[in-house]
């Protein structure tokens, strides 16, 4: 996707939520924050919702959501940042999206430094998320001649269709992994264009079968699986708008 000379990336994210038996540690953010304050100096927050669960003799004794106070560390453009919160690192790059290697450069920093403060025992869930804001000259656009994935109409219905979500799930690696892909349309930026929202969510569906040793190398699979899911989307028309000036 970082191929074309303007991608369509609007956000690419990259998450790991660690197995409950993973050490975690109060000070934990701040002690991440100071290994990695060099390269993401401005330090925010923001309120998330938390489910807290206590469980008794006789199981779960109580169940209440919560808001959490969840860090933000983000580099100086303020484009590139990571959150941590409750056993979960996220790393997300917003628009201009550069590259896949300056991406994966900020993802192996940001676990590599959490897998030097705690022991990293498995993952519940890792995930690679693309969001792709796609803009299309015109308010009269006939899909197939840009998408590969897109809804089908049969005869029997109308023609004029106001608004669409259409999406499918793909397995990876023997349904260790699944590929959410979704398109939906969006509002344009643009006068006199159609917009249009293309998904594409990489992640490890079955808990701790990937070691913590491996989570990089599994993060690299995923990106080239994305890459070609992406790639499989779009027509040549379509890239050629990505490749236009401006």
């Amino acid at each position: 996707m970082s191929r074309y000379r303007n991608p369509p990336i609007v956000e690419a994210a990259c998450e790991f939520r660690f197995s409950a038996d993973t050490p975690w540690e109060q000070d934990l953010p701040e002690r991440f924050y100071d290994a990695v304050k060099e390269w993401f100096p401005i330090r925010e927050s923001r309120k998330e919702q938390a489910i807290r669960i206590k469980t008794g003799s006789e199981g779960i004794a109580e169940n209440r959501l919560e808001k959490i106070e969840v860090p933000v560390f983000m580099a100086g453009d303020r484009k590139t940042l990571v959150q941590i919160g409750p056993r979960r690192l996220s790393i997300h790059r917003l628009k201009p999206y550069r590259s896949w290697e300056d991406f994966r450069t900020t993802i192996n920093l940001a676990y590599s430094t959490i897998a030097s403060l705690t022991n990293v025992t498995g993952f519940d869930r890792i995930g690679l998320l693309y969001v792709d804001k796609i803009e299309i000259p015109g308010n009269d656009v006939r899909l197939a001649d840009y998408f590969t994935f897109y809804p089908h109409c049969g005869e029997g219905l109308p023609g004029d269709v106001m608004n669409f979500m259409v999406g499918c799930d793909f397995s990876y690696n023997g349904h260790r992994d699944i590929c959410r892909l979704s398109l939906t349309r969006a509002m344009p930026e643009r006068q006199n264009a159609s917009a249009y929202l293309l998904t594409i969510d990489y992640f490890l569906a079955r808990r701790n079968t990937v070691e913590p040793k491996n989570a990089l190398l599994w993060v690299e699979v995923a990106h080239t699986a994305v890459t070609a899911l992406f790639e499989g989307c779009v027509t040549g028309k379509l890239e050629k708008i990505f490749n236009q000036d401006g």
